[in-house]
């Protein structure tokens, strides 16, 4: 029962114009549909037509291309039935019909090969080799254009093979007997045919064996029917024009000869079958498998000449054409076009139709909704620039023009949002990008005045140790203002620091904004500003700046001033939070910024430390570790100022220089591996102690014994005279023998083979030693005494020796192998140490043995690997290289890696300038006396000349004053004298 007063629901309602114009659309659409059905059935049948068309053009042109091709070679054929061939019974006469052959092979390119049997199996052919390619298929000289192969019978009936080369001019290159060529033409179906039929015959296409080519052979008897001639015919050309027939992209085309084989196929690899004995065959239409092929080839033989089938869901249009051939039953050739792509162009046609007709159909319904696109255009604008918000994409700024002022406003606020965001977001990238903490708070606080439209500002941090904050930056209408104009803030009980220091206490931003009292702008520093601005009163925005524990790190205040009639500063609370999270990013990026300061502080002082200790560990080094990075900067800098030469595009970032400090003071921290006692070896026994003093004791035990035996002979009746004569002598000569090991001891710059066998004859003399040398000694000594038997005691033992306990063998780890990371090329000793006490008084030269002087160079080796085993920073990565280069020579004669040049970074080669004027200048040195710079810089030239030294390097060195700049820093007066600059910069390096 329905309720009292209860309405029906009433139809939709539809405006008219909305029913017009769905009918007025649904009319064109069935027009549209119609005429296009119509349109596509006509052009498939034009295509239909073209394709035949098509199809009997290439019949056409192949059939041509076929007909020129043998038609030149049936008449060489007829010319060479008719030469001399039949009666040359020997090769040598065969070969006298060469110009005869080469005319026919230059008239016609295609001509492969041309031969000539005979009826008792001699064969003679005549290949040209007319590229690299066959002339190493045929193992020809480089020269060879001509090859014949030939079969003759010796004198007992032996067929003999043979492989004659020829050049351009016909002149015999080289000739080969081939035992393994055997080849008898009368098997050949060309020779049978041939021979069985009058006139020119042609074989069916198949693979010439040795070219791999598709080709035919004519072949004819000779005019007194003696001989077969024949030639090669390839179709290679036929082929490659089939290539370029391309119907549609997926049209498949074919060549099939009349025993069924494919003589021609886009793909020329698919046309070869590998046969069990190792040969190759054209294949069959089947094993071509492409099946559109395989369903045209249905069409041969019958007479049909198209058909359509349907191959894995896809249409394709089949056809077969005969192009006939002079002499055989033709080939036959295929063509398959899959219809969706011989149809397309009807269908593009129809499509295009269509299109233009929707075109119509969407403009006519476009007009009536143009004046609603044209009121919603600006709020799609607005829309799409929410959208750019949303994903960050803020570079430009919001232009949307409109009528309407709600949506202007809108257009307005998103701008000022944009800018914000991208202000924000600049701030952000720079806190994290920015390396200088000065630059980084320049940029922090103009940012900051911008966002919040002060006058200025000014940042001020914490000093720690005085509880002060001090101003770091100042601005004041984005102009820099001196620091020193504005005090620094003490944090005091009452005033304006006061009110400062509560609002810091608090952890909060704070506001201030009060006529200023004139001791408190003086304090400040403030007065000229405010005085020079009129202002009534001054509004303060305090911004603390925090650590990530919370702790002040110092303060932002940004400044207002204010009118009389100006109202109350009041930046919005959004806009606070949004000052607050700049101070909060700043505070964090000023602290990380001052530990990596502070951590690069403490780097820089180990650094130095330990360069320091290396240096006071020995004072033949002296002061140079702390010498070598100023002179390895002073050149740097020289190199940089380069503006010609192979150095004027050499420059150094910050990072980089970096690099070269730190390489440049720890290029020597390998000594601390270095025994003292090597590094300080003054004499040639000297090891922890001067074993001089060991050796003379024994000539004082000499002298006593003779003294001894003056007295017993005085006890047993002997002569006082003779006796006391002979002590006398014995003593003397002693005293001079002695005097020679200690002169021999102090080292020099040569050593006379004459003095090193006295050596060995002072050695030779004996004492007596009654004491145990086995008491007292360290784990280690005794373990090097114990190699050997003690002897029983008394016992003699030379004056001077070398024994076996003073060898210390190589460890393990004292080896380097040839495949060692650090790519150490070096030349080990025997032994580790070798202490033999004539092994070190004959030393040639200085005081050091081969040993002691690889301990020393091993410096530079430990100095590599200490360096390499630190965690060294990406941009630090080149320190290793450039500490440990500075003993290598540009001629790869250096050490520990034996680099030459062009393997060593230009940095590395400074060092090693800097390194040898060091050395050669330093005054601090107890063994040698300080050169002075006349004499450094002629023996630097030496090392130039012998490629030694970088000779670019050097000349900048010295052109731009380097050395004097250095002289005038740490030299003595005394050592500073005017070098002959011009003799070394004119020195050619040896090649």
């Amino acid at each position: 029962m329905a309720r009292p007063n209860q309405q029906s629901k009433s139809p939709v309602e539809v405006p008219l114009y909305l029913l017009g114009a769905g009918g007025i659309t649904l009319l064109l659409m069935l027009v549209i549909a119609t005429f296009a059905w119509h349109t596509y059935r006509g052009a498939q049948t034009i295509l239909l037509q073209t394709s035949d068309e098509t199809t009997r053009y290439i019949r056409d042109t192949l059939s041509e291309k076929v007909q020129r091709v043998l038609l030149p070679a049936r008449n060489q054929i007829t010319l060479l039935a008719h030469s001399g061939f039949s009666n040359a019974d020997t090769l040598a006469r065969r070969l006298d019909e060469m110009p005869l052959v080469l005319d026919a092979l230059n008239e016609n390119p295609i001509t492969d090969a041309i031969y000539i049997g005979y009826p008792n199996g001699e064969f003679v052919l005549f290949r040209p080799l007319r590229d690299e390619a066959m002339r190493r298929q045929m193992k020809a000289p480089p020269n060879a254009t001509l090859l014949v192969q030939s079969m003759t019978q010796d004198a007992v009936g032996t067929m003999l093979g043979e492989f004659r080369y020829f050049d351009a001019d016909r002149k015999l290159l080289d000739a080969r007997f081939m035992p393994n060529y055997n080849y008898d033409p009368r098997t050949r179906p060309w020779f049978q045919s041939a021979f069985k039929e009058q006139g020119t015959i042609l074989t069916e296409p198949y693979l010439f064996f040795t070219t791999k080519s598709v080709g035919i052979t004519l072949a004819s008897k000779s005019t007194d029917g003696a001989v077969i001639v024949a030639l090669d015919l390839t179709i290679s050309s036929l082929a490659e024009a089939f290539k370029d027939i391309n119907i549609t992209p997926s049209s498949e085309l074919a060549l099939v000869g009349p025993s069924g084989q494919v003589v021609a196929y886009r793909d020329s690899a698919k046309m070869l079958a590998l046969q069990a004995d190792g040969s190759v065959r054209l294949v069959s239409l089947a094993e071509l498998k492409v099946p559109a092929l395989e369903r045209a080839g249905e069409l041969i033989g019958t007479a049909r000449a198209r058909s359509v089938a349907e191959i894995d869901g896809r249409r394709w249009q089949l056809s077969m054409t005969r192009i006939p051939i002079e002499g055989t039953k033709g080939i036959d050739m295929l063509i398959a076009v899959p219809e969706d792509e011989l149809f397309a162009g009807a269908r593009e046609i129809v499509g295009k139709q269509i299109t233009m007709a929707l075109l119509i159909l969407i403009a006519a319904i476009l007009l009536g909704w143009l004046g609603t696109r044209l009121l919603v255009k600006p709020i799609n604008r607005l829309v799409r620039e929410t959208k750019a918000i949303a994903s960050f994409d803020l570079e430009q700024d919001v232009n949307v023009r409109a009528s309407i002022s709600e949506v202007a406003d809108l257009a307005r606020s998103l701008n000022k949002l944009k800018r914000t965001l991208r202000k924000f977001m600049g701030i952000g990238h720079a806190l994290g990008a920015e390396r200088d903490l000065k630059s980084l708070l320049d940029l922090v606080l103009r940012e900051t005045i911008d966002l919040v439209e002060s006058d200025g500002g000014a940042i001020y941090l914490l000093n720690e140790e005085a509880k002060v904050m001090h101003p770091e930056i100042v601005f004041w209408h984005h102009a820099h203002v001196g620091e020193t104009r504005v005090a620094p803030l003490d944090m005091g009980e009452s005033g304006l620091q006061s009110e400062i220091s509560a609002i810091l206490h608090d952890g909060r931003i704070g506001q201030i904004e009060r006529r200023m009292e004139y001791n408190e702008l003086e304090e400040f520093g403030l007065r000229d500003l405010v005085e020079r601005e009129n202002a009534h009163r001054l509004a303060l925005l305090i911004v603390p700046l925090f650590n990530r524990k919370q702790q002040v790190l110092g303060v932002q205040i940004l400044v207002k001033t204010r009118g009389e009639a100006d109202g109350a500063w009041s930046p919005s609370n959004r806009l606070i939070e949004l000052v607050r999270a700049v101070g909060a990013s700043a505070g964090i990026a000023i602290e990380n910024k001052q530990l990596l300061q502070a951590q690069k502080e403490l780097m820089d002082a180990l650094i130095k430390l330990v360069a320091g200790a290396i240096d006071a560990k020995s004072s033949y080094t002296g002061g140079h570790c702390a010498r070598v990075p100023a002179l390895t900067r002073m050149l740097a800098e020289a190199t940089c100022a380069e503006k010609t030469g192979p150095f004027a595009e050499f420059d150094l970032s910050a990072e980089e220089w970096e690099a070269v400090e730190i390489g440049s003071w720890l290029h020597d921290c390998g000594k601390v591996t270095t025994p003292e006692y090597v590094v300080d070896k003054a004499t040639k026994l000297e090891t922890i102690y001067d074993r001089i003093h060991e050796v003379r004791m024994r000539f004082e035990v000499l002298k006593r014994d003779a003294e001894i035996a003056y007295w017993q002979g005085r006890a047993e009746g002997g002569d006082e005279a003779s006796l006391r004569s002979e002590m006398v002598a014995r003593q003397r000569q002693l005293d001079d023998d002695f005097a020679f090991v200690a002169s021999c001891n102090e080292g020099g710059e040569f050593m006379d083979p004459a003095k090193i066998e006295r050596i060995k004859t002072i050695a030779s003399k004996v004492w007596r030693r009654t004491i145990s040398n086995r008491q007292g000694l360290s784990y280690e000594e005794k373990k090097r005494m114990d190699r050997t038997l003690e002897p029983a005691l008394p016992v003699e033992e030379p004056l001077l020796a070398d024994r076996e306990d003073h060898i210390s063998p190589l460890e393990p780890r004292d080896l380097i192998t040839p495949d060692n990371p650090w790519g150490f090329q070096l030349n080990v000793p025997k032994y580790k140490m070798n202490r033999g006490e004539v092994y070190n008084l004959c030393i040639g030269r200085g005081t050091l043995t081969e040993e002691e002087r690889y301990r020393i160079n091993d410096h530079i080796s430990q100095t590599i690997v200490m360096l390499q085993s630190l965690p060294l920073p990406k941009h630090l990565r080149a320190v290793p290289e450039i500490a440990g280069g500075h003993h290598e020579k540009m001629d790869g004669t250096g050490y520990p890696r034996r680099l030459k040049r062009d393997e060593m970074s230009p940095v590395a080669r400074m060092m090693a300038i800097a390194d040898v004027f060091e050395a050669l200048t330093a005054a601090d040195r107890p063994y040698k006396k300080a050169k002075k710079l006349s004499e450094a810089i002629k023996i630097m030239g030496f090392m130039k000349k012998e490629n030694h030294l970088d000779p670019d390097l050097l000349d900048i060195f010295l052109r731009h004053q380097v050395w004097k700049r250095y002289a005038e820093e740490f030299l003595e007066a005394d050592q500073i004298d005017m070098p002959d600059l011009d003799f070394v910069l004119n020195i050619k390096p040896a090649a």
